[in-house]
Parts: structure tokens; sequence; C-alpha cells
């Protein structure tokens, strides 16, 4: 599955209240897993449940990575002792430290837990306590106890080429309300050939379809047709992201 893909399905189970309690996020990129462990970590204590960051109390707590709700296990390269578990399990069978009901624990990564760090962890995913959430990240998912596996759902993330990052990445930039973000990469975005600028517009309206991103979607069209028939692409390109900019 795509990022995307997943932040959709993940954003939909949880309005639903039927969103796992154990997941497993698989990617080759460890920069990656962490990035979609925030943004799931956001999805899942956002007072509203918004697809989008809407800037709530919760999500700008997740993303400044002050939520006392959160709980982090392991570096992502050195092994997990069952020492680790322990705490982990004493902590999140008391009250939670945060009035928002739900809590999060992240394990970086599966595949670093002990054998007896494994064990101890897996009554603990069977019958988690109310609104607990464990994320289980994994460059390796086959490495991972097959036991463990079992009691998670299992997200496997493409690696995007580079090309198609360029193509998600204004969408990903508005979803995270990004703006400086945004006025940086239109510095790159102007440099760009005509035909390449078409492409990745077209390629963001059609991603902002499938997001039902109505606001987006007209200032994109509209873009596009006027650099089709126009010379003066960069300041075609400067009032879109302005206009976008004024949005998120």
């Amino acid at each position: 599955m795509k990022k995307i893909e997943v932040f959709k399905t993940v954003n939909e189970l949880i309005k639903e209240n039927k969103f796992y309690h154990s997941i497993i996020i698989s990617n080759e990129n460890q920069n990656e897993l962490n990035e979609i462990s925030t943004e799931i970590t956001r999805q899942i204590y956002c007072s509203s449940k918004s697809f989008e960051n809407d800037s709530c109390d919760w999500c700008l707590k997740v993303i400044k990575g002050n939520n006392l709700n959160t709980f982090f296990i392991g570096d992502g390269s050195t092994k997990i002792s069952k020492e680790e578990i322990k705490e982990l399990i004493i902590r999140f069978s008391s009250t939670g430290l945060e009035e928002n009901k739900n809590k999060v624990y992240i394990i970086a990564n599966g595949e670093n837990l002990s054998e007896s760090a494994s064990n101890s962890i897996l009554k603990f995913l069977e019958e988690p306590p109310k609104n607990t959430y464990a994320i289980i990240l994994t460059n390796d998912r086959n490495q991972i106890l097959s036991t463990i596996k079992s009691r998670c759902k299992l997200f496997s993330i493409e690696n995007d080429s580079e090309k198609l990052e360029l193509d998600s990445q204004i969408i990903n930039l508005v979803i995270n309300k990004d703006k400086s973000g945004l006025l940086e990469y239109l510095i790159d975005f102007k440099k760009m050939d005509k035909n390449e600028i078409i492409r990745i517009l077209k390629n963001t309206f059609n991603i902002s379809l499938e997001l039902n991103m109505k606001y987006l979607q007209e200032m994109l069209l509209d873009s596009i047709n006027e650099i089709k028939n126009s010379n003066y692409i960069n300041l075609i390109l400067e009032n879109l992201f302005i206009k976008i900019y004024e949005v998120i």
C-alpha cells in the first residue's frame, strides 16, 4: 500500500471506532517509518478524528513530541530487552497522564525485540487495556516472531520512487499544514521544465480527487490550464502556492 492509502484506511477505521489495537508498519526506510507512525498516532489522538492535521491541541502535542500518553521503545537498531517491555506494561496498565483517554506505544523496531521481550509482550498485545494502541515498526517483518505478527494487523508500505514522492509532495505538505515547507518546495518546483510541472500538478490533482480535497481541485485545474497556454509559469505557480498557503 502507499502511504496515502494507509492514512485514509486508518482514518476511516478510527471514525468507525474499528481501528486495530495492534499494528505492524513495514518499510525499508527508517525515516519513512517514523513519519508514518507519527501521522497514525496523530490521527488516533485527534479530537475531531480529522484526516488532515487540523492543529487541534492533540495533533500539536503529537507533532511536537510532548504527548505524555505516548511511549517509545527502542532506537531502531539495538536489542529491546524484557525489562523495557515490563516497564511498558506497568506504565500502560495505570491511568494515563493526559486527559485524552487514548494511549499509544511505538516499538522501533519489532525485529529488535529479544526472545524474552517478544514472549513478554504477547499477552499484552492479545489483551491490551482499553483505548491502548500498539504501533510496531519494522524494516524486515520476516524477523518478527510469527506469534506477534498473528496478533497484529500488517501495513506494508511501498517504497515510492523519487518521482512519485515529488508527485505527492504538495499533498503531503497540505495534509501536514507545512506552510514553510510549501514555500521551500515552490523554489525548487519553479526550476522544473514546463512538461514536468504539468505532469506533477496533474498527478497531484488526481490524488486530491481520491482524497476528496475539493478546495484543492479547482485551484490545481485552473493552474494546469493556465500553464498550458502561458509563458508566465513562475507567476502562475506563485499565485497557486499563495492560494494553497492561505487555506492550510
